[in-house]
């Protein structure tokens, strides 16, 4: 994804209806008496700091960028999936979206206005450094609409500790024995990767018990989520992307129903526990000495046949100057240098020469030494 977002085609439009919160869910007998995740949390409102409350939240360029076919990315609950099913080729090209923002994450707000019939907040989302962030927050701007944040943070509860979402999708249940069973128990959500929860085991064997920010529960299966490792390797970050191959690209994509190039190296090494810049250019820049708030600091490489798996490798176009592609070095086939990335819209993730995109190779970056 380029460094500095531009305004695609899209024409500014009202906002379809806005969709009622789901109803709360009742939770297996054998499951301590919390709310389903599924209850409406209390909305945003405006405050300083929220909090995502839907599954995934798409961050707009701005309220009057968003389509009619955009509705469905704008609800509460959100429904990415059914979003993505309905926009064409060229509907998806001219996304206004500045980049994602997972369940759970931590945002900051400085202005609010109403677009549409919708409440807008003006958010910093933690987490995703980047230059344009002057204050040094570590976080991203954007527009979400408020009701899909909360102010509700409750702390989780004794005894837990912190797992990510490690398939590109997995789905969360309103009840453990329907997770066991993995059939649908009431509308908790599919979740992306790298989406984090407090868990706790059980209450069923291969069952973890996971808490949101608003201390609703719901269950997953205890082999969709992991801890977050100590010690990641290159390795561990080609075999993480090489999950996403075949998944179709997205504009402004953070998550695993669609990435842009740099949406796909940043959550894979988040994941990992390394939080690098949001988008390319930056990503290239902190290998060379530029480095935003909230960043891990790289290394620049520069010939390919100094490049070790799980590097991040930049391109720019032919006539330009600017890094605006990025992928993640993958090792050699054929002794032919290999990368993972996600190309472009119509493009799905591949494992591709890292000649062959049409584009020039500048360098690396190399975030872990191991």
């Amino acid at each position: 994804m380029y460094s500095v977002k531009t305004v695609l085609t899209a024409t500014a439009t009202a906002l379809l209806a806005l969709a009622a919160p789901a109803a709360a869910v009742s939770a297996a007998p054998t499951a301590p008496a919390r709310p389903s995740v599924s209850a409406a949390p209390r909305p945003c409102g405006g405050a300083a700091t929220c909090y995502v409350s839907v599954t995934v939240a798409q961050v707009w360029v701005s309220p009057e960028q968003v389509r009619p076919v955009d509705a469905p990315a704008t609800t509460n609950p959100a429904d990415i999936r059914g979003w993505l099913t309905i926009m064409s080729l060229d509907e998806r090209r001219e996304v206004a979206g500045e980049t994602q923002a997972l369940h759970g994450v931590r945002v900051s707000i400085d202005r609010t206005e109403w677009h549409g019939g919708l409440l807008w907040d003006h958010v910093w989302v933690h987490g995703q450094p980047t230059p344009r962030d002057q204050a040094g927050r570590g976080a991203y701007p954007g527009w979400i609409p408020d009701r899909q944040l909360t102010t509700e943070h409750r702390r989780p509860p004794g005894g837990t500790h912190e797992e990510r979402v490690a398939r590109p999708t997995a789905r969360g249940f309103a009840t453990a024995r329907a997770a066991l069973a993995g059939r649908e128990s009431g509308p908790a959500g599919e979740y992306s990767y790298n989406t984090s929860f407090p868990v706790e085991a059980g209450p069923l064997p291969g069952v973890v018990t996971a808490y949101s920010g608003s201390g609703g529960r719901l269950f997953f299966r205890a082999d969709d989520l992991a801890k977050v490792s100590d010690a990641a390797s290159g390795a561990d970050v080609v075999a993480a992307a090489r999950a996403f191959l075949g998944l179709p690209y997205l504009w402004s994509g953070t998550s695993g129903f669609g990435y842009d190039c740099s949406g796909l190296t940043s959550q894979v090494y988040s994941a990992l526990g390394v939080t690098i810049p949001r988008d390319a250019q930056p990503q290239f820049d902190a290998g060379g000495g530029q480095v935003p708030a909230g960043s891990a600091a790289g290394v620049r490489i520069t010939g390919t046949q100094d490049l070790r798996p799980g590097d991040i490798v930049a391109f720019r176009p032919a006539t330009g100057t600017e890094v605006t592609h990025v992928g993640i070095y993958s090792g050699t086939r054929n002794g032919e240098p290999m990368m993972i990335n996600s190309p472009r819209t119509g493009d799905p993730v591949k494992e591709e020469p890292i000649g062959s995109t049409g584009r020039v190779y500048v360098g690396a970056t190399r975030f872990l030494t191991r």
